[in-house]
């Protein structure tokens, strides 16, 4: 009697754990960025001698990702992207005259994200925490304050929010990203230098279940 309880038991806990490891899926994820940087120079005291470019910035980003649940589900994901963007810089004895310089960097993204499936779409939305890796900045634009090379956060917030499709073990996703604070800001009164930039991107990306 005992023995058939506990294998009864037992039984249940294996359905149970089955059930709840059926709602979870793992796989990895890889694509392209396309971002740009968004300032508020014009409105500084650098004045006209930098302007927002509206040139955009192609760079990779993959990951992994799980998610937890089908109907409704939740998505933590960790993906390493490539960013960045471009800003019109007065050149040197000219007041017209602009030159493109370019800002790149790379971080580690933790997007947390709560979506709906329906058939094989899905939609999704959420926070996103972002971990500076590297950047790279032009050495003209350092010229304007030795603050600016250090200028990027160690840490950024936004949000998410998009659109995907399953088919079988693949699925395709496009997502647009905005920040939520600062991915940069310089203040630097000896120059009278004193600005801040936000960043924003469309991702595309094709991932794989892996389970």
């Amino acid at each position: 009697m005992h023995k058939k309880i506990i294998l009864l038991v037992a039984l249940l806990i294996f359905v149970k754990t089955s059930s709840v490891f059926a709602q979870i899926s793992f796989g990895i994820k890889g694509g392209v960025n396309f971002s740009q940087l968004k300032t508020d120079f014009e409105s500084q005291s650098v004045g006209a001698n930098l302007k927002q470019s509206l040139d955009t910035k192609t760079g990779y980003v993959g990951g992994v990702y799980f998610r937890l649940g089908k109907t409704f589900f939740v998505q933590p994901e960790l993906i390493f992207s490539a960013k960045g963007g471009s800003l019109n810089l007065l050149k040197s004895g000219s007041s017209t005259d602009y030159e493109t310089v370019k800002i790149d960097y790379t971080s580690l993204d933790v997007p947390l994200l709560i979506g709906y499936k329906f058939g094989p779409l899905r939609v999704n939305a959420g926070p996103v925490a972002s971990f500076k890796v590297s950047n790279s900045i032009s050495d003209d634009l350092k010229n304007y304050s030795s603050n600016i090379g250090d200028s990027f956060k160690n840490a950024s917030y936004g949000y998410q929010a998009g659109a995907g499709i399953d088919l079988g073990s693949l699925s395709v996703d496009l997502r647009y990203e905005g920040s939520l604070s600062d991915i940069s800001s310089v203040v630097d009164l000896s120059k009278s230098v004193n600005y801040s930039q936000k960043g924003n991107l469309w991702q595309m990306t094709l991932g794989y279940k892996i389970f």
